[in-house]
């Protein structure tokens, strides 16, 4: 099948979407359950779901055994060791720490790219970049944020990016090889399977006893089905046809969604430096995918 240029940036523009609302629907499932609930049921389901879809669109599940050793590597640094410790660093941090040390995530990735997959950018790449993460930090600017943070805290926050960027390292080369949905699906298969032993020790009390709501459900299935199921096979898409460097630049529109979506579903007003800070990131995703892009057909 063969996929337009247009196709390849509608997928980056879906998972950033999805996984913008997501900190929404994340706001109201972290009110009845704990981060270690959540994130073994949305792995578990979602590996359901996928293997499912892999089955309706007539692809084969089937893995390379000597690829075993990389899906188990991309599993364990995400979603497991990248969920850990940026739960633990936002716990011991304040939201405008974290989110700008998070926000660092596309920088790490396009200097590991460089000089671990040979990927080059152009000037104005360059700038879109620099002129996208400055727009985030201008977002996250106004009087009521504090920038308070343990040493611990900012340590585990590194570490989380530490983890996204080694996971870009991995997935490059195997997203050229299987369809996106079959890595995901194997991806959030073991990640289950490695969260299990959290799950049973610090969630499954709170599970049973925790009365289901109409809103815990709509909210959990949001997050099951955009953010786990399809947004993360849309952006190993992306990887596939971008590279990880220019793919990674998305991720700076998360805060932009997140904020557009809570001015229209909670009522958050916009700020000054909110609107310049989205202005600037939009432009410098603009700028970093400025030049051709090589797309491969499957």
């Amino acid at each position: 099948m063969k996929f337009g240029t247009w196709t390849v940036y509608a997928a980056a523009l879906g998972a950033m979407l999805f996984w913008g609302c997501s900190y929404v629907w994340s706001t109201i499932v972290f009110e009845y359950w704990n981060p270690f609930i959540v994130a073994f049921l949305r792995a578990f389901f979602s590996s359901l779901l996928l293997f499912l879809m892999v089955k309706l669109l007539g692809k084969s599940a089937k893995i390379d055994r000597k690829d075993y050793k990389t899906l188990f590597i991309i599993s364990l640094f995400n979603p497991v060791l990248y969920f850990l410790f940026e739960n633990f660093g936002l716990l011991y941090s304040s939201p405008a720490i974290s989110a700008g040390i998070v926000a660092l995530i596309p920088v790490f990735i396009s200097i590991m790219a460089f000089f671990v997959l040979q990927e080059r950018l152009r000037f104005q790449n360059i700038i879109g970049i620099i002129l996208s993460f400055s727009g985030i930090w201008i977002m996250l600017m106004n009087q009521e944020i504090t920038f308070e943070a343990t040493w611990y805290g900012v340590v585990f926050l590194f570490l989380a990016v530490a983890m996204a960027v080694c996971y870009a390292a991995f997935i490059r080369p195997i997203s050229l090889k299987y369809n996106p949905f079959v890595i995901v699906a194997w991806q959030n298969l073991i990640g289950a399977i490695l969260f299990l032993p959290l799950f049973l020790m610090f969630g499954l009390r709170q599970l049973i006893s925790t009365p289901i709501t109409t809103e815990l459900v709509k909210s959990f299935l949001m997050l099951l089905i955009f953010a786990s199921t399809l947004a993360f096979p849309f952006h190993t898409f992306v990887i596939r046809r971008l590279g990880v460097s220019r793919a990674s630049i998305f991720s700076n529109l998360i805060p932009v969604v997140t904020a557009v979506v809570s001015f229209f579903v909670l009522k958050e007003m916009f700020t000054v430096n909110q609107i310049a800070g989205i202005l600037m990131v939009v432009g410098g995703v603009f700028l970093s995918q400025i030049g051709k892009i090589k797309l491969k057909t499957q």
